[in-house]
């Protein structure tokens, strides 16, 4: 109840807070000299004690100019020594070659070196597509041999990873009979029409 209680004020409040707050705004900027945040207690009561302690000395920094101080700021300037940036304007010449730039086929740009003992998707489908062609020709050792790998690497590839099957449908679509799905057992006779079924609903009546 205390959080519905918080935002029903709330909704209540925020027109008030929202009332002519633009001319609010401009009321405020439109001053010489801003209203200086107030100071924590503990500040004020410092201040408050240097002043009640030492009056004169207040007075004359406030009412005093340090003329020292002025001329010294009159005399500061800053100077730049860096060279000034200008944009060079260079004109490259465009590509030879303007045709769009097609995705790899495989997802990601192939290395051209690959590292002996290592595989590329497409090494490692060759693979895998020798072997599934003949197994006996395109044993495990052999295929190791011949892409640099070690022999478990080559078993683990065989036994854990095939390639994608194609299975296309029958041309042939035959039509699907009533009888492959329904029984005629199931179906109401005309003599089980008169007699009351029981179900759910004359159960709980």
């Amino acid at each position: 109840m205390g959080n519905i209680a918080v935002k029903a004020s709330r909704k209540l409040i925020r027109p008030f807070k929202n009332f002519a707050v633009e001319a609010r705004a401009e009321r405020v900027l439109a001053k010489e000299k801003p209203t200086p945040a107030p100071w924590h207690p503990t500040t004020q009561k410092r201040i408050d004690e240097l002043i009640k302690n030492n009056p004169d000395l207040v007075d004359v920094q406030v009412s005093k100019k340090d003329e020292l101080l002025g001329n010294r700021l009159k005399e500061i300037y800053v100077t730049s020594r860096d060279k000034p940036i200008t944009l060079k304007h260079i004109e490259k010449p465009l590509p030879a070659e303007r045709k769009n730039v097609e995705p790899p086929e495989f997802g990601y740009q192939e290395p051209a070196r690959i590292t002996k003992g290592k595989l590329s998707i497409r090494q490692a489908l060759l693979l895998i597509g020798k072997h599934h062609q003949d197994p006996v020709i395109h044993s495990a050792m052999s295929l190791a041999n011949e892409y640099t790998i070690h022999p478990r690497v080559s078993e683990n590839i065989l036994k854990y990873f095939k390639t994608f099957e194609y299975y296309q449908p029958p041309k042939v679509k035959t039509p699907i009979q009533a009888k492959d799905y329904i029984t005629f057992k199931s179906l109401p006779t005309p003599q089980d029409k008169d007699k009351p079924q029981i179900g759910e609903n004359s159960l709980k009546s």
